[in-house]
């Protein structure tokens, strides 16, 4: 009798993935005990564990929509984007510092992306649209803050890189999703 089981491959991932978020909030944890220029509250574990796990759940939502290569990659590129912009925006600021209020515009905008994306269904070909949309809006937000004095740009073209792989991805996976 065979007495190990073997996991399939998407499982390992899923493990590998849950496990990666946990150790990323485990690195201020450890940092904490070396420097005083990482100092999280509780308050600020929680709101990271928060955004970590509704990343990956969404994830594991999205993943279940379709089993094509290139929407899973849209979708890891899509809910990357919205993690880096979200967990840059809380930690530092992309305009200023975090308590600028023109970073709320930065907010508006992926609660604007995410609503349209419940509205089109995560279709891939609307999901690839919205990537472009999301494009479009940050350099909008890139053109504002630098006429406010903020120098942004490369913070905005570092944040609209995933958003243009996302856009090819989701493009490419759409006639495979309407068929």
């Amino acid at each position: 009798m065979n007495s190990h089981v073997r996991m399939p491959a998407a499982n390992a991932i899923r493990i590998a993935a849950w496990s990666i978020a946990g150790l990323v909030l485990c690195v201020p944890l450890v940092a904490m005990q070396f420097t005083s220029e990482v100092d999280w509250t509780v308050f600020d574990f929680i709101v990271a564990a928060a955004m970590l796990g509704a990343t990956g759940l969404m994830a594991e939502v999205l993943f279940r929509r379709s089993a094509g290569l290139a929407y899973r990659a849209g979708t890891v590129f899509a809910l990357g984007a919205i993690l880096f912009t979200m967990w840059a925006n809380l930690a530092v600021g992309i305009a200023g510092n975090e308590g600028d209020p023109f970073n709320l515009l930065y907010f508006a905008l992926l609660a604007f992306a995410v609503l349209v994306a419940v509205l089109v269904r995560f279709r891939a070909l609307g999901l690839a649209f919205i990537s472009v949309g999301a494009v479009a809006g940050l350099a909008l937000l890139g053109a504002v803050a630098a006429s406010r004095g903020y120098a942004i740009w490369p913070q905005t073209i570092v944040l609209m890189l995933p958003w243009c792989a996302a856009a090819a991805f989701f493009r490419y996976a759409a006639p495979a999703q309407t068929a």
